[in-house]
């Protein structure tokens, strides 16, 4: 087991939220440290910290102090466990910082890591029957969830990773060359998880598979596109969705995009303004989503229908929420994505 002074956990005070971003994925905890020279505790930055950060404009480049809690819960070295235990209780936190005299860390309680998840009775619906028509000849033969990165097909990347978050009760859509889905998978039982399967006759759009789902959901569940790679907590996105009372909740990823030029704002034909190359953000559909039960109600049976339709229906209702993603995330549309994406999971299995 690596030493604790040598966990992922800790970010100098001179970091940028880019490298908390880094820490947590790493790390595998839900808290960063942030440190002086000396290890002496500066603040504490959570996963929900950053994603509210996100959603209040911060970047990724933008400084940790920005988002750091210095308000912070820590305990003294010489705590019982029991004091410990009860600390962590009162306060809501996952772990308590644990420090000397001079504020430097020494410890995290508890020192738990890797601790398998609990099983979660939540569904997942992974839609898997789109035709990958961007990406032929590469689908010519094979459906697009199936094609190889890393040496593995996409939606078992898809499907193992979510096993290890606690999830084991899968629904996979399917329609185009979907029985090379079903042969590869079966039963879900060698991957250790339970899938069944619903067949489109035809096109229904990216929400109107659900439509043909025989069960009745008792709790929200999770649907998530099959061409998308992603190392997001959806359980948080689960815990985000039942915490904040929504009936949707859609992931989204922060795109950054620069215009190369001089932008130059009008009013009938006078310049008002003139920006050099200005970046501009904006929120862009992940294509993962959290749904309450009560939702499936507004989609059409066996009928063509589309996420952005049921979202645009919760939206004049107030139900819909944005759950910011800062984890990688991969769109595998283009075959240069596939390449990406090859790269990535090498590296990190190496």
């Amino acid at each position: 087991m690596m030493p604790f002074d040598q966990l992922p956990i800790f970010v100098r005070e001179t970091g940028l939220i880019r490298d908390v971003v880094e820490s947590l994925n790493k790390s595998g905890m839900r808290i960063s440290l942030v440190t002086d020279g000396e290890r002496r505790l500066l603040a504490t930055v959570t996963d929900g910290d950053i994603r509210r950060g996100l959603l209040s404009g911060f970047g990724l480049d933008d400084s940790v102090l920005r988002l750091g809690g210095r308000e912070f819960v820590s305990a003294n070295e010489s705590a019982s466990v029991q004091d410990l235990q009860m600390a962590l209780v009162s306060s809501g936190v996952s772990h308590l910082p644990i420090l000397d005299e001079s504020g430097r860390v020494i410890g995290m309680f508890p020192e738990t890591r890797n601790v398998s998840p609990t099983t979660l009775g939540n569904v997942v619906v992974i839609m898997a029957g789109g035709l990958g028509m961007r990406l032929r000849p590469m689908t010519d033969t094979i459906p697009k969830p199936m094609l190889r990165v890393a040496g593995k097909p996409m939606l078992e990347h898809i499907v193992e990773n979510l096993r290890l978050e606690g999830f084991t009760d899968f629904i996979i859509s399917i329609n185009y060359l979907g029985e090379i889905i079903k042969e590869h998978f079966g039963d879900g039982s060698q991957h250790g998880v339970n899938i069944t399967y619903i067949s489109e006759d035809k096109p229904l759009g990216t929400a109107g598979a659900l439509s043909l789902i025989p069960q009745n959901f008792s709790q929200p569940f999770v649907v998530l596109n099959g061409d998308v790679l992603v190392k997001a907590k959806i359980r948080e996105m689960l815990d985000f969705h039942l915490g904040h009372g929504a009936e949707l909740t859609v992931g989204v990823k922060v795109l950054d995009t620069q215009i190369p030029f001089g932008v130059v704002t009008l009013k009938n034909g006078r310049i008002l303004a003139l920006e050099e190359k200005p970046t501009y953000r904006d929120f862009v559909n992940a294509g993962i989503y959290v749904l309450s039960p009560g939702v499936l109600d507004d989609i059409p049976v066996n009928q063509k229908f589309d996420m952005t339709d049921l979202v645009a229906n919760r939206i004049e209702e107030g139900g819909a929420m944005a759950f910011p993603l800062h984890e990688s995330w991969i769109d595998l549309g283009r075959p240069e994505d596939f390449e990406r994406a090859d790269q990535a999971y090498r590296e990190e299995s190496k």
